[in-house]
């Protein structure tokens, strides 16, 4: 036990936070830019990562070790820029195929010190915002039908697909969910994203989304690397309240879903780093 201990202080340590200082900037930050100038001179934090040493299942290796950071507001809301190497785009599709993710974590309310980094504690909540490749697939593009993920398979018609406005007569939409169980009872998870799940959580396996949120999140892949944007109001009511010229804390955690990676298994930050919100542009 106590080499088991010491082993993740070790790793801890090795995956040390750095503080990040939020800088002002002269922009509308609930559009997503990537590529946007006011991102050119702005601070880059470069983090350390490691595969998730706690809950099963972990991964079998870190496949993401370094990710670079930065961060900007507009007196409104706060925009964060991550950047990390993925040989592959994963969008998620068929069954046993998972999309490239990344979240950002930080604690919710205004504490005056960070809850524990993995997710919180009991009453000790933390907010986290969780984009998916995949989110923003179905955003650009739409979400894919069964045909388009199995085009050589062989089913009945499932009546939310049925192809004209004949076959649909008289069907309401409950008709039509009756097959897709997880939309008739209003699962959040069963419906299209703006990009972003926003997550209440008080320790592990206690992930809450929550419906309704004013979050957002664009990536592009390029060249072997992904380039986020995730931004959120500074203060949301019943999450996390950052204030201008004030501190808070963030953590960060990236999948591979060309490796496999999917909940547990991901690569994440083992310390809070320091938001610093630096006032005026």
């Amino acid at each position: 036990m106590r080499l088991f201990f010491s082993s993740l202080l070790l790793l801890a340590t090795a995956a040390a936070a750095q503080d990040l200082d939020v800088r002002g900037v002269k922009a509308d930050l609930s559009k997503d830019d990537p590529a946007a100038a006011y991102w050119n001179g702005v601070p880059e934090v470069n983090l350390s990562l490691i595969g998730q040493p706690m809950v099963v299942p972990r991964p079998s290796t870190t496949t993401t070790a370094n990710l670079s950071v930065q961060a900007v507001h507009d007196g409104k809301r706060i925009a964060l820029r991550l950047r990390w190497k993925d040989k592959d785009k994963s969008e998620a599709g068929p069954l046993g195929t998972f999309s490239d993710a990344a979240a950002v974590q930080f604690p919710a309310g205004s504490p005056e010190f960070a809850p524990p980094v993995m997710m919180g504690a009991k009453g000790l909540p933390v907010h986290i915002f969780h984009w998916r490749a995949q989110y923003q697939r179905d955003r650009e593009k739409g979400k894919p039908t069964m045909k388009d993920l199995y085009p050589n398979g062989s089913v009945d018609i499932y009546p939310m697909e049925f192809p004209t406005e004949e076959a649909n007569k008289g069907l309401t939409e409950k008709d039509q969910e009756k097959f897709s169980p997880a939309r008739a009872e209003g699962n959040p998870q069963a419906y299209s994203k703006s990009g972003v799940d926003e997550i209440i959580a008080e320790g592990f396996s206690t992930s809450q989304v929550q419906e309704g949120h004013t979050s957002s999140g664009t990536g592009t892949w390029k060249d072997g690397t992904w380039t986020l944007v995730i931004s959120r109001p500074l203060a949301i009511e019943g999450g996390s309240q950052l204030k201008l010229g004030g501190k808070s804390y963030a953590a960060f955690a990236v999948w591979q879903g060309g490796d496999g990676e999917v909940g547990s298994r991901k690569c994440l930050t083992m310390a809070w780093s320091t938001l610093q919100l630096k006032e005026g542009p």
